[in-house]
């Protein structure tokens, strides 16, 4: 999958989020997460996340976002942290 590291990011907020809070968080809970400003730019990594088959969500419910692939998440998401703090120049 060609996922961007901040949709991962974005994922792997969702995924700490309810593994954390035992519930969904709202969008604008996402955007804060994970740093995105606006709604429309958190609807924009959903939409992407969604095409491939990572997040689901009950369109006009509260709270209804879920992970579909959390392994896949959480261990991509690492890796590219990891990585980027390995090719980081000190």
């Amino acid at each position: 999958m060609n996922i961007s590291l901040k949709s991962l990011e974005v994922a792997y907020e969702i995924l700490c989020y309810t593994t954390k809070k035992q519930i969904s968080p709202t969008v604008e809970e996402v955007g804060r997460l994970s740093g995105l400003k606006t709604r429309n730019a958190v609807y924009n990594h959903l939409n992407r996340l969604k095409e491939t088959g990572i997040v689901t969500w009950e369109a006009g419910e509260a709270r209804t976002l879920k992970v579909l692939q959390p392994d896949y998440v959480r261990s991509e998401y690492l890796a590219a942290v990891q990585k980027k703090k390995e090719d980081y120049v000190y």
